[in-house]
């Protein structure tokens, strides 16, 4: 795309690329429509009617824009349909689908989660086209029914008037519609590589695991395991499934959770990280470190690609340097320990399993993350559990995204929520016991990058070491943040749970873990 392109996509929500398709390619389109005259089922006709229209969505043209828009990995989300609609009636689309598909800008670059393309293949009637309210791809406020049926009258929509050939590109959140008779068009939808298709993943064999798992857990795990989720609710005390209608709509704001205490909330939105104080009991502490001790003494007797396998994940910056540490490192970084990672805590034989079982739709969690990431989240990817010796090294800051952390409907929403389990303290501050998670509070928000390369950062004066003890768990998302180097006696032990709304992309049975770095034979010495 050139600049005039980025720049009008970006303001306008739609970019018009006139004649782009052949008279051939029309004609053959308007005869397999002709022939077998359905309005939809266009890629599943028989051969040669569906042809034109697999032409349509292959067109090289067409898939420079689609990765440009959407990115890599992009995919067709709806098939190509006759376009069709209540004349002069503009559609908003309702809040979840809306946020599925926004349309985003952060770090330079731009995504766009959901396009509806549109390829024109007659010519509209003297008073027919496309209906879109320019720049409504970014509003904040929603349009009453009242504002919204009056969008003509206001004078903010616009008439397109494409001609045989022409090609439309339409952000999925702009508002949208038709006039009178708009000609011969067909639609179909194309979404991101991050956004989870309209259909879900599809589903596969439950592992077995899962077979002990209640309800409310298999709800949770559901969609990064079957392909089925569901909507779990809670009030802090207890977590049950609901039914989608029970559920307040996405459009409802803040009244969608009236149990959520006002100083969390407050906090959240400001420092972009939430601590629960004592979640965990000394019963299920004990249980869960005794669970870790077996693992780490089963090392030996595992093959190598086995999910308890004891990991050893190398900070970037040594990646970067060919094994060696950069002479400006700081020391809240150097260390001589690859850091130990520990997956498969979920299938530990019992009863080892059942204190990690335990974490999986927790009152206490499920209450929070319903007003973080929205009802029906759901684990992401395998948890982990870091096990940091003495002398382990750090990781640098990562993990800043703004555009992930935003406002609907007058809540502060983010796509992802990292659960952190406590199973021993982490001291405060940065002194000779110091180690463990840090952050930078309010990067959640940022509007500049992070002004440090991977050796320094974590230097800056903003960053934050909150204090941990054994049995708290800590929520955050969307913050820059890492770890300093392990310098306590004791070890670090911390259970990650990776969580995400219901628009995240999620496939099932995914045997690709995010966290896991390249093995290393031998010690864990560097």
């Amino acid at each position: 795309m050139n600049k005039d392109e980025d720049y009008g996509f970006d303001v306008s929500g739609y970019l018009h690329i006139p004649q782009l398709l052949s008279a051939d390619e029309i004609e053959a389109c308007n005869r397999a429509i002709d022939a077998v005259g359905r309005e939809d089922g266009m890629l599943d006709r028989p051969e040669p009617w569906c042809a034109p229209f697999r032409a349509l969505q292959e067109h090289a043209v067409l898939q420079t824009y689609l990765e440009s828009l959407c990115g890599t990995g992009f995919a067709q989300d709806s098939s190509p349909v006759l376009v069709s609609g209540e004349s002069g009636v503009i559609s908003a689309a309702d809040a979840e689908r809306r946020r599925r598909l926004r349309y985003m800008y952060h770090g330079g670059k731009r995504v766009c989660h959901g396009l509806r393309v549109i390829w024109a293949l007659t010519s509209p009637s003297q008073e027919g086209g496309i209906l879109l309210v320019p720049g409504s791809h970014n509003r904040w406020i929603e349009p009453s029914d009242e504002v919204l049926q009056k969008s003509v009258d206001l004078g903010m929509t616009e008439l397109l008037r494409p001609g045989p050939g022409d090609l439309i590109l339409c952000a999925s959140t702009t508002m949208y519609g038709v006039q009178g008779d708009p000609g011969r068009l067909v639609e179909s939808e194309f979404r991101s590589a991050r956004a989870m298709p309209s259909g879900g993943p599809g589903e596969v064999e439950p592992p077995a695991w899962t077979a002990d798992l209640t309800p409310e857990q298999k709800a949770v795990v559901g969609m990064r395991t079957t392909g089925i989720g569901g909507f779990v609710v809670s009030d802090g005390k207890k977590t049950r499934v609901a039914r989608e209608e029970e559920l307040p709509g996405a459009d409802s704001g803040l009244a969608a959770h009236p149990d959520a205490d006002p100083e969390e909330l407050w906090f959240w939105d400001v420092r972009g990280y939430l601590v629960l104080r004592g979640v965990m009991d000394e019963e299920w502490l004990g249980t869960a470190n005794r669970a870790i001790e077996a693992a780490l003494a089963m090392q030996e007797e595992l093959p190598e690609d086995h999910p308890t396998k004891l990991e050893e994940v190398r900070e970037t910056a040594l990646i970067d340097n060919d094994g060696e540490w950069p002479m400006d490192t700081s020391s809240r970084l150097r260390g001589d320990i690859h850091r130990p990672r520990l997956g498969g805590l979920y299938l530990l034989p019992k009863p080892h399993c059942a204190p990690f079982h335990r974490m999986i739709a927790h009152p206490a969690i499920t209450r929070r993350l319903n007003w973080m990431l929205g009802y029906g989240h759901s684990e992401t990817g395998e948890p982990m559990c870091c096990e940091y010796p003495q002398g382990t090294t750090g990781g640098s800051l990562h993990g800043q995204n703004t555009a992930g952390f935003y406002r609907l409907e007058g809540r502060s929403m983010v796509e992802k929520v990292n659960v952190a389990w406590a199973l021993h303290d982490e001291a405060p501050g940065f002194g000779k016991e110091s180690g463990g998670f840090v952050c930078i509070p309010g990067s959640h928000k940022a509007s500049y990058p992070i002004p440090r390369g991977l050796t320094t950062s974590i230097d800056l004066p903003q960053v934050h070491k909150p204090p941990l003890k054994a049995g708290d768990v800590l929520l955050f998302g969307a913050l820059a943040h890492g770890t300093t180097a392990w310098r306590a006696s004791w070890n670090r032990r911390t259970v990650i749970q990776f969580m995400g709304s219901r628009n995240v992309s999620i496939k099932p049975a995914n045997p690709v873990v995010g966290w896991r770095g390249r093995r290393m034979s031998g010690s864990w010495r560097v």
